[in-house]
């Protein structure tokens, strides 16, 4: 019988590949794809460019383009500076970040080889894009350390200030409330108010679904930070102070670490069982970089 099945179709709409996608699922095969057969034969591709599925192949849509006026405005050159640059969601982010040339990329995380593996890949980047004139900064500091915090801002004076540094295993900030409380909504508390006391102009929260009547204690700590921001909100527009708050509420962002995805896949290569929450949940997805732009 077939075992493996090669999706030779770079130009096919996604919703094309998951119609046939979906017409094959029942036969429990393995699906790759192949960028392009007429490459391979010329020699210009070699049969290791055969892949597994991408992780945007189970969107079940197309992505959606971002408009790039609006991210003009908040970056191009600009002092941009993005907490938690390390993890998925805040690597991503400054990504694309430095692909709409801001004039220096502040990047702040507390976990030292995430930082580090983040500089190294934006510095390559920089290089790949031409941007000689960037200034990529790494920091190592907790956002919970208010003294260094209002120290680093007063320094570098960031304009937009993207806040992604957060505990968002939701398993995990289950059994340490406590952490995860003090690094969400404490962290959250304190950096926003360094950016407000040193006149930061954009402040954006990274934020989740799973603040939504919250079931768990991340959900709840999200909620919390929210609240945060929407009191400083308030308070920031009757005294006329400088700094726009705002907030983004991410879905199931594919990919991204923790992501249910890579579980799922693993837990398939391993023989099963897969581990579901609950049987009629539903999961809204998106991509990383639809996420971050």
């Amino acid at each position: 019988g077939v075992h493996n099945v090669l999706l030779a179709l770079p130009s096919a709409s996604r919703q094309r590949r998951n119609e046939i996608l979906e017409h094959i699922r029942k036969a429990r095969v393995n699906v790759r794809t192949l960028p392009d057969l007429t490459a391979l034969a010329q020699g210009r591709l070699a049969v290791s460019d055969i892949r597994e599925l991408e992780i945007e192949d189970l969107l079940g849509r197309e992505a959606v383009a971002p408009r790039q006026e609006l991210l003009d405005k908040a970056m191009r050159n600009k002092v941009v500076m993005v907490t938690g640059a390390g993890g998925s969601i805040g690597g991503e982010l400054c990504r694309q970040i430095l692909r709409n040339e801001p004039s220096s990329l502040i990047l702040l995380d507390q976990n030292e080889f995430a930082l580090y593996n983040i500089d190294a890949e934006l510095r390559k980047l920089a290089e790949l894009y031409r941007h000689e004139n960037l200034q990529i900064v790494p920091i190592l500091c907790s956002v919970r350390d208010q003294d260094r915090m209002e120290h680093i801002m007063q320094s570098w004076r960031p304009q937009t200030l993207y806040h992604a540094a957060a505990y968002k295993h939701v398993p995990l900030v289950e059994h340490n409330a406590v952490e995860g409380i003090k690094n969400n909504v404490m962290g959250t508390l304190v950096t926003a108010r360094a950016a407000s006391k040193c006149g930061v102009s954009n402040f954006v929260l990274i934020s989740t679904d799973k603040a939504v009547r919250p079931t768990n204690v991340m959900g709840a700590s999200k909620r919390l930070a929210e609240m945060v921001l929407q009191a400083l909100a308030a308070e920031s527009a009757s005294d006329r102070m400088r700094t726009n708050f705002s907030m983004v509420r991410f879905g199931n962002v594919l990919g991204s670490s923790g992501s249910v995805v890579p579980l799922f896949r693993q837990q398939i290569k391993d023989g099963g069982p897969v581990t579901l929450t609950h049987p009629d949940i539903t999961r809204y997805f998106m991509t990383i970089s639809e996420a971050s732009q």
